[in-house]
């Protein structure tokens, strides 16, 4: 039921060059046609770009969806799209859901989170956690099939030292199991241990060995050690409202000797050193699937994952989440692929989705005040702590607060934990994804700007106009059933288009890997709901029926996107206290006079007005 503006514009010049296809990524535009197909200087038989644009409008076949075309004097063609097509679209919105499928569905595996066992999650972990469930999330929407896959490293010689100082340091492990909860200083223990003490760097060797020969009592630590990781995982992971199934390096490690000797028979190893290398054109260096010793790395297990993807996994499309840094590492176990057969990109897309780093507000490596890693759960405390703080201060300096209905502080830290986590993801995804950005929390829990809160406030406002109305649950859906929605005010088409971008902004979204653009689509759609309630009356007004269903439409297109994006919707009433609906108007007024802000939705062929 949505408007799609590639379509249209196939449409359009498909009634001018016959059987000729000119679309391309962007849609065609006459001065594109006209470059494309001119020789000696005329295509179709005339000689501007213009020329070319006035005879696609004077062969456009009129339909319900457009209203008018005009042609500007270089070529550019407006459209015009009619009240009478957004007013259907609103109506069928309303009644029949907010759905959109992408054809063919598709088998995706998206690798996202990563962490290390035997590690506590650090800021480092946020943003390939935050992004992987958001693209899963809109993937899933969009009627994909989505494996999620979290490629925790959970193998390797590190284990022959934990394994040691695990059984060292808690000798009845097995009776009673440590309380592990500060991972990151039992891993530097043993880590310094085993930088010190020759026995003890000797005897976590001889553990490695007895670990990769499956050795009963290794095994078992092994497992307690993941296993306290997991929990410490899940904790992070229920906060944030992740959903993801570990495939961990050790899963891989049976196929590692089969995944060599497939690579060996089809002459793509070569001994150098003593490793076994994948040598590829256009790679400075080799891809090194076993080690001189014998042993597997990372390549070795991310061969392995890629070839199972593939081929037991079935996947239409594997999305790879990482820091931008692993980019050229995954670029080669790509090409290695496709040499061994494995993978074919005229059939299959294989993505790394990378991203930039999280950086202090001083610019550099984002850290605490004592020099060290900032761990993520921490991270999280500190953003409902300041979200906490906020309402309480808030509901104390504004009148209004002093309507809530918060009726203890476990409510009130309820509220600051949505608004705390919401903005914490807003603001990361907000970002392009290739650039870094710096951590601020006064800036991410700011309710002027484009922020989670202020979005939480945009959606409660709705959320209130049709509690307002006295309609009710019943009462709401029988108006959407009995009534046509119908504009009756210029701002009103203004905010129904909004709506109606949805589905091409999924497209351009899945397509690009780019969350921000959803992000800008949420943020103008909070904007534009907000500019409404200045320019017309809503629940005292005659037309009070249709501006209250596509205050329905708004709030459930934000509440849409909102899942699609990890942000959990607040009462309104716990956010009365950080702005009142007349002061925000004023603002939003003053900000728009003081910017000359006018925002024209314009693509590269079509001005829709």
């Amino acid at each position: 039921f949505f408007f799609n503006d590639t379509a249209t514009t196939e449409i359009y010049t498909e009634q001018i060059v016959g059987s000729v296809r000119c679309v391309q990524e962007t849609g065609p535009t006459p001065v594109k046609i006209f470059n494309q197909y001119k020789q000696n200087k005329v295509a179709f038989g005339v000689g501007t770009a213009k020329e070319v644009a006035d005879k696609i409008v004077q062969n456009y076949k009129q339909n319900e969806i457009v209203e008018s075309l005009t042609v500007n004097a270089n070529g550019m063609i407006s459209v015009k799209i009619s009240d009478a097509f957004l007013e259907s679209q609103i109506t069928n919105l309303l009644r029949g859901g907010i759905h959109y499928f992408q054809e063919p569905n598709q088998t995706i595996t998206v690798d996202f989170s990563s962490p290390n066992i035997a590690k506590e999650m650090h800021v480092g972990h946020l943003r390939s956690t935050i992004i992987g469930e958001s693209i899963c999330r809109i993937l899933e929407f969009l009627g994909n099939n989505v494996l999620r896959v979290n490629h925790v490293g959970d193998w390797g010689t590190q284990f022959g030292m934990l394994i040691s100082y695990l059984q060292e340091k808690f000798p009845d492990f097995k009776q009673n199991t440590p309380n592990l909860s500060d991972l990151t200083t039992f891993y530097k223990e043993a880590k310094t241990k085993f930088d010190e003490d020759p026995e003890f760097k000797k005897k976590s060797q001889l553990h490695v060995v007895k670990l990769q020969s499956w050795d009963p009592d290794c095994i078992e630590a092994w497992k307690m050690i993941c296993q306290l990781s997991r929990s410490y995982f899940e904790k992070i992971y229920s906060r944030l409202e992740i959903t993801n199934n570990e495939y961990g390096e050790s899963f891989y490690n049976p196929m590692l000797p089969g995944v060599i000797k497939e690579l060996e028979d089809k002459n793509l190893i070569k001994v150098d050193d003593g490793a076994k290398c994948i040598f590829m054109e256009g790679f400075q260096t080799p891809v090194i699937a076993q080690k001189s010793d014998g042993g597997y790395n990372y390549a070795s297990t991310d061969l392995a994952a890629v070839k199972y993807r593939i081929q037991e996994l079935k996947s239409d499309r594997v999305i790879y989440i990482t820091d931008a840094g692993q980019e050229p590492h995954f670029r080669q176990i790509f090409a290695a692929a496709q040499l061994a057969g494995w993978w074919n990109p005229n059939a299959l897309r294989l993505d790394h989705m990378g991203f930039g780093v999280v950086q202090g507000e001083d610019g550099k490596k984002f850290k605490t005040r004592s020099g060290d890693t900032v761990k993520l759960l921490e991270l999280l405390d500190e953003a409902r702590d300041r979200a906490h703080e906020q309402l309480k201060q808030r509901m104390q300096n504004n009148q209004e607060g002093q309507q809530t209905n918060l009726k203890d502080e476990n409510e009130l830290l309820e509220a600051a934990e949505k608004i705390g986590i919401a903005a914490v993801k807003y603001y990361d995804l907000k970002q392009n994804r290739i650039s870094t950005y710096k951590f601020s929390y006064d800036n991410m829990l700011d309710p002027k700007g484009n922020t989670a809160v202020y979005l939480l406030y945009s959606y409660a406002r709705l959320c209130s106009i049709l509690r307002k109305s006295e309609l009710g649950e019943e009462g709401l859906k029988q108006l959407i059933n009995e009534t046509e929605f119908k504009i009756t005010h210029p701002h009103e088409r203004i905010l129904a288009f909004t709506i109606l971008k949805f589905p091409e902004v999924l497209d351009t979204v899945t397509d690009e890997l780019a969350i921000h653009k959803l992000c800008d689509l949420i943020y103008d759609l909070a904007v534009k709901i907000a500019e409404g309630y200045s320019k017309y009356r809503i629940i005292d007004d005659p037309n009070k029926n249709t501006r209250l269903l596509l205050c329905e439409a708004a709030r459930a297109a934000l509440e849409k996107m909102f899942y699609m994006v990890g942000i959990r919707p607040v009462s309104y009433t716990h956010l009365r206290a950080h702005e009142t609906g007349r002061n925000l108007v004023c603002r939003l007024l003053l900000e728009k006079k003081k910017n000359g802000l006018s925002r024209e939705n314009a693509s590269c062929c079509l001005i829709y007005t």
